[in-house]
């Protein structure tokens, strides 16, 4: 199997647990700013919200031709029955129906959302990406299929039980099979979502919840895992029905050749002495302003909007020198917007991990201080807000200084390099003076973080990349800002 299937598959899961745990974290911010929102609500919202992603991110890669619906004969509809099989497992574990007309129609939207999202993933996107891009045969495309939809909901047991849900994954193994196989030859994602929906639905109905705490066992789950595998195997190898996605149908766009494009090498580039001092300038001068300013400045709303106004013109100071590296990597970046976007994702993971981790070692080791200070203790909410453009500018303003002015083009020169990487994060650390209170201990975190984003430049190449991870880092706290504002508004009404 090519390499590219592989990195394919890998990337579809990683992307799927990415983005399912972003909506999850918008969903309960959301049921917490609007009480009228339930549990299940919160959920819906993810699962639209997870599916809207997924829908965009594959305009840009991987560009499969999903399938919607290709009329589908009686014989083909009669391949969504087997669910019944699971309806009759699941009804032996202690079901406790609550038939409520309001909870009927809940858990069917519920299953059906679910549904969606997970199959337009892991059979639309995945089967039609493994057929049309690398030719992957169907028997391999539907175990690839069935493995990643049950590595995906390893993420499950983060809120149940380990055990649970490595029987959970047996279950899916199977059950990801069998809707591939269906998938495979009806050209119909539609039915494969109806199908999943359905199981769904009836979980929801006769526990409860879709998760592992209830509605598990180890003898259903290894029932369904062979039923199901041995009904799929049967599907693909019948002549009764030919595999209609095919390879004929291959994507407009070579993504394992266009990485491999316009990829500058690492060498000795000449140092700007000039515009390099000039960059190292900006936050200097940015803090200077900004501690003048709230000495000399009694209006709250005055002082935010000064510090704005200062933050903007150091951007557009950093964006004017070296707007030559922003303009030439840029058009190396926009060509892999996809891929980007995934390892943007993932750096933010990796960053908000190391920002606990090291808190937690300083911790152990007795040296943490206190907590960074809180914007919404000083501020009104509507303050907090209109302060946070300063945290939406930093990302451009502080990659260009931090990670292109102190440390990537210094690349080429031996230990100079790494001893610049090491410079440039702990400015970067000092730089969130104020935000700590001038505790140097806390912006420790903040040192290792601005590592990681120059490794990110470093390996990548390309000053987006980091610009990218850095952004989204930063928009989660500003969404934090966001709903703590909109809490504020619904409070006061």
């Amino acid at each position: 199997m090519k390499r590219g299937a592989v990195l394919l598959s890998v990337e579809s899961l990683v992307m799927t647990v990415v983005i399912i745990t972003l909506t999850s974290i918008i969903g309960h911010l959301g049921s917490a700013v609007v009480p009228v929102i339930s549990k299940t609500g919160a959920q819906i919202t993810a699962e639209l919200l997870a599916f809207g992603c997924w829908w965009g991110l594959n305009r840009w890669y991987p560009k499969a031709k999903v399938s919607w619906w290709q009329h589908p004969d009686w014989q083909q509809w009669l391949l969504v029955l087997p669910v019944v099989i699971v309806w009759l497992g699941d009804a032996t574990l202690k079901p406790k129906f609550n038939l409520a007309v309001g909870q009927v129609l809940t858990a069917v939207i519920l299953g059906l959302f679910v549904g969606l999202f997970e199959e337009y993933v892991f059979r639309g996107v995945l089967v039609s990406g493994l057929r049309q891009r690398y030719h992957v045969g169907p028997f391999m495309t539907a175990f690839i299929s069935g493995l990643m939809f049950s590595l995906v909901h390893l993420v499950n047991a983060s809120g149940g039980s380990l055990a649970m849900t490595l029987v959970q994954m047996l279950e899916a193994v199977g059950l990801g099979f069998f809707f591939a196989a269906i998938y495979l030859v009806t050209a119909s994602l539609w039915l494969p979502i109806l199908a999943h929906g359905a199981i769904d639905a009836f979980d929801a109905l006769a526990f409860g919840t879709l998760s592992n705490t209830a509605g598990m066992s180890i003898w259903t789950s290894l029932s369904y895992a062979v039923i199901f595998g041995a009904l799929g195997y049967w599907v693909l190898k019948t002549k009764r029905y030919a595999v209609k996605i095919s390879t004929r149908r291959v994507a407009e766009v070579n993504f394992e050749r266009q990485q491999s494009l316009g990829r500058p090498a690492i060498q000795r580039q000449p140092v700007s002495m000039v515009k390099t001092v000039i960059a190292v300038l900006i936050p200097l001068v940015e803090l200077g302003l900004g501690a003048l300013v709230a000495k000399t400045t009694t209006n709250h709303w005055l002082r935010i909007v000064l510090v704005d106004l200062i933050f903007f013109v150091g951007l557009c100071i950093a964006i004017y020198l070296y707007h030559d590296v922003l303009t030439d990597h840029w058009h190396r970046f926009r060509r892999h917007l996809g891929s980007g976007l995934l390892i943007g994702l993932g750096g933010v993971i990796a960053a908000y991990v190391l920002l606990a981790v090291v808190r937690q070692g300083l911790k152990a080791i007795g040296v943490a201080g206190a907590s960074p200070v809180s914007v919404m203790s000083i501020q009104s909410a509507g303050m907090a807000l209109v302060a946070s453009l300063t945290t939406l500018m930093a990302p451009f303003a502080e990659e260009i200084v931090f990670r292109h002015a102190l440390f990537y083009q210094w690349r080429g020169r031996g230990i100079l390099t790494w001893l610049m990487l090491v410079v440039s994060s702990v400015a970067f650390g000092l730089v969130h003076w104020n935000n700590f209170n001038g505790q140097l201990i806390q912006m420790i975190p903040y040192m290792c973080v601005g590592a990681l984003f120059g490794l990110i430049y470093y390996f990548s190449r390309n000053i987006w990349q980091a610009i990218l991870a850095h952004f989204l880092f930063d928009v989660i706290q500003v969404i934090a800002v966001i709903a703590m504002f909109i809490l504020a508004i619904v409070q006061r009404g």
